[in-house]
């Protein structure tokens, strides 16, 4: 209960953020971070499967309200959330449970490989669901690659700046 209220100030700071800060139409280019996709990085691993997915989708849904995307950041927010058990695994060989593990007792590295693990899924279904052609493949690749290392830039620095010595 004492974490309710930390999370939706850190989900609004990073919505407005996303919104009036990040926002490509606004910066007048065609690449931006998705630092929203922090949020569904930072979700507890020991919540219930049911409860990251709704968390997740809602999350998504916010992001689709600030770009009118119509559904695109939430159905890859809630396929990375669907995948978050694989990536944990992944990146985190050596634990037994992924349940038990905390972000704040995890390592910087281990914690970078997460994320950017995360963020390259998210932005390859987003993508994937807004525009993806065959003939459009070398601008879907670039747009990919470019928006997931922005990302993973902005959010390793907030990371940095938010990570309790």
């Amino acid at each position: 209960m004492n974490n309710i209220v930390p999370g939706i100030l850190w989900f609004l700071a990073i919505m407005f953020v996303q919104a009036f800060l990040f926002d490509p139409i606004l910066l007048g280019i065609p690449y931006a971070p998705f630092v929203y996709v922090i949020l569904l990085i930072l979700l507890p691993y020991n919540w219930e499967t049911w409860v990251v997915l709704l968390v997740g989708f809602s999350i998504g849904l916010c992001a689709d309200f600030i770009f009118l995307s119509g559904g695109t950041h939430a159905m890859a927010s809630l396929l990375v959330c669907y995948l978050r058990p694989i990536c944990v695994r992944f990146t985190h060989k050596d634990t037994l449970n992924p349940k038990d593990l905390k972000l704040k007792n995890e390592s910087f590295d281990s914690l970078i490989k997460y994320t950017i693990l995360i963020i390259l899924l998210h932005h390859f279904f987003m993508l994937v669901f807004v525009v993806f052609d065959w003939q459009n493949i070398g601008w879907f690749l670039t747009t990919w690659l470019v928006n997931s290392l922005l990302t993973i830039v902005a959010i390793a620095l907030i990371l940095l700046l938010t990570q309790k010595k």
